[in-house]
């Protein structure tokens, strides 16, 4: 820092503090995420051929670097949570002062000090930067190369700066396709800045950086081949718009307060537009921010969904740079003024409206494993777990805890129905505990273990506890009854057609006959708007049926409709459930309306149907046909889109 005058010195230290503590906060509780244990899952080979082939060429969708890094790192200093963090958060803080001395080069202090005043506190850095994985890497080498290009280009052409150039470009290109795609647009650019001078030298270095890569060119087209990841969905078409809104924490004091910076800063500061020079920096920077998500959304349509917030992180501080490259050099009494309002109103909005510290550090894995602990301290021997993870994400956190807990994962299992049932039957224990199920999974666990005592929600989980019998100082919770018909009476209003109402002679009760005649059965419409004024709901359909014949292939059929658009048409065959002829079976559907109307959709104008449908002409009797709901969760998507509680 000598080249930096005392005071802003002084108000870089400031910053730099700031990100350590939104960073590093707890630091020895901060759990691993799926990508970060899926990855780690992948180091456990015993030579460095089968890391490639299997770790990363067979089983993974990014390039070999953090891959490579992990298996040689976790070998020397273990697998512990903060020890594998640990270097991806060190190269978090490196960025904001790389972010500050890349803004400083390019159009003074104050573009570098607010850049960097952003880069240490907004939720995109913060969160990457507390994630192993090759995100906040990739910033970190990318703004090595920006920095070393732009000495080498706007200092003086030295031989020295374009090596280090080629180095950390190499070092981007193998952490992630799209710090590649970062790489690529950098150093085209550099093409239109080169001069007769510098021409062959820079075309060289690209030259060198491929030559780099060549040893990766097969993994890149064995990767490329298989297409998406395949769990995402495609991006909108406000996607940037919502990047921008997640960006500023969806915080209206965050907005006023970028707008209050770049106005304020703009009109007290003359000749904001700069010479032809700073004209053609801010031309090459908004170039820089192009790649990303054109490549993402055409990718997305044409080849498979893959575009994402995280993706965009490589790009992103240069965005603050182009922003603050309109204000010129401030005051150190006004800029450490504005300083302290970009890191409390960051912060405050991280921790406040984000709750990022909440919901980030409670993670699926880590919480099913000290749940099942905390039940097994209640009731020894007497817990069991079933999930659909990876058997390693699990060991993980017993290993973590120093305990075992039996448990049954489905992951690759592909599992009937009547498999599945015969795992839950299967069951000793009393208390049971499951993570990551299909919703439809809460009933058919529910008919062996009736007493439900616990439900656990967070970012991307929820926890469903049974029991058998019901544990003394428990308490069994229940969802709400929004429609029951057992063709004698009936709550809701239902559509039945009494002719093919009979008599249950055996139960003294009544039974709905579907015969080969029958194309539908009985069935409910009713205004969503009824059964909840919320979309973090899930709504479960259970019928009993009992099939007269071989093959059974009738339906439960469930239908959101907005107006005359239906947004969600939903089914399950009885098929699937394996009836036995002549025998009463339960057969269950779930709708999960957070899935149905999708994050921004509005209850009111939509309205529910669920009836029988047989498609096949089958001959089958009907007991009973319930409907029910229970509560959704509100914080599955909620370190990435706007938190309703």
């Amino acid at each position: 820092m000598k080249d930096i005058p005392q005071y802003p010195k002084l108000l870089i230290l400031m910053i730099l503090l700031a990100g350590i503590v939104l960073r590093f906060w707890n630091f020895w509780e901060i759990p691993f995420m799926f990508d970060e244990l899926s990855a780690m899952s992948r180091t456990g080979f015993d030579n460095f051929a089968d890391l490639i082939k299997i770790g990363v060429a067979e089983n993974d969708f990014h390039p070999a670097g953090v891959q490579v890094f992990m298996y040689y790192w976790i070998r020397l200093f273990g697998d512990a949570e903060f020890v594998v963090k640990l270097p991806f958060m060190l190269a978090g803080v490196a960025a904001i002062w790389l972010s500050f001395k890349i803004g400083d080069l390019w159009f003074g202090q104050s573009t570098g000090i607010l850049t960097a005043a952003y880069v240490s506190s907004i939720q995109l850095f913060v969160l990457y930067g507390q994630i192993a994985r090759p995100y906040v890497s990739g910033l970190f080498f990318s703004l090595l190369m920006v920095f070393y290009w732009s000495k080498y280009f706007l200092v003086r052409q030295k031989l020295k700066y374009l090596a280090l150039f080629v180095l950390f470009a190499a070092l981007t290109a193998y952490n992630h396709y799209f710090s590649l795609l970062f790489v690529a647009t950098v150093g085209i650019s550099g093409l239109f800045l080169a001069n007769r001078k510098t021409i062959i030298p820079y075309t060289l270095s690209g030259l060198a950086i491929f030559v780099l890569y060549i040893p990766h060119l097969g993994i890149f087209f064995s990767q490329a081949s298989k297409g998406s990841i395949g769990w995402l969905g495609e991006p909108g078409p406000y996607f940037l718009f919502d990047f921008l809104r997640w960006l500023f924490h969806y915080s209206y004091w965050s907005y006023v307060l970028i707008l209050l910076i770049v106005t304020v800063g703009s009109f007290t500061v003359p000749n904001i537009a700069g010479s032809s020079i700073q004209k053609k920096k801010r031309l090459v920077l908004l170039l820089w921010l192009v790649p990303a998500p054109v490549f993402g959304y055409i990718y997305s349509y044409t080849a498979g969904p893959i575009l994402q917030y995280s993706l965009l992180i490589f790009s992103a501080p240069y965005l603050f740079i182009l922003i603050f490259s309109f204000i010129g050099n401030i005051s150190l009494q006004r800029i450490s003024i504005v300083v302290a309002l970009i890191i409390l109103v960051n912060s405050l909005t991280l921790i406040f409206i984000r709750d990022h510290y909440r919901h980030f550090y409670r993670q699926p894995f880590s919480e099913v494993v000290k749940k099942a602990i905390q039940l097994e301290e209640k009731y020894p021997d007497d817990v069991f777990i079933i999930n659909d993870y990876l058997p390693y994400y699990s060991e993980y956190y017993f290993s973590k805890h120093e305990k075992a807990i039996p448990y049954y994962t489905v992951r690759n299992k592909n599992l009937t129905t009547l498999q599945f049932d015969s795992v839950v039957q299967a069951i000793n224990e009393n208390v049971v505990i499951t993570s990551g199920l299909d919703p439809v999974s809460f009933m058919t666990i529910n008919q062996f273990f009736p007493y439900w005592i616990d439900y656990n929600y967070g970012f991307t989980f929820e926890h469903f506890t049974f029991a058998k019998t019901l544990p003394e100082g428990e308490k069994e919770l229940s969802g709400k009854t929004v429609a029951v018909t057992d063709f004698y009476s009936e709550i809701g209003n239902w559509k039945i057609n009494d002719k093919y109402i009979e008599e249950d002679s055996v139960r003294n009760t009544n039974v709905f006959h579907m015969n080969p005649g029958t194309k539908y059965g009985p069935g409910i419409t009713m205004p969503l708007s009824e059964i909840t004024d919320s979309r973090y709901l899930f709504i479960d359909i259970a019928v009993q049926v009992k099939a007269l014949e071989k093959n059974s292939q009738g339906a439960i059929v469930a239908v959101i409709k907005n107006g005359e658009e239906t947004i969600q048409w939903k089914s399950v065959n009885f098929s699937e459930f394996e009836l036995k002829e002549g025998e009463w079976s339960n057969v269950y559907l779930t709708i999960d309306l957070l899935v149905s109307l999708g994050r921004k959709g509005n209850v009111s104008p939509c309205s529910f149907d669920t009836y029988i449908w047989n498609p096949n002409n089958n001959n089958f009797l009907i007991r009973s046909y319930e409907i029910t709901s229970r509560q959704g969760n509100p914080y599955r998507y909620s370190l990435y889109y706007e938190i309703e509680d």
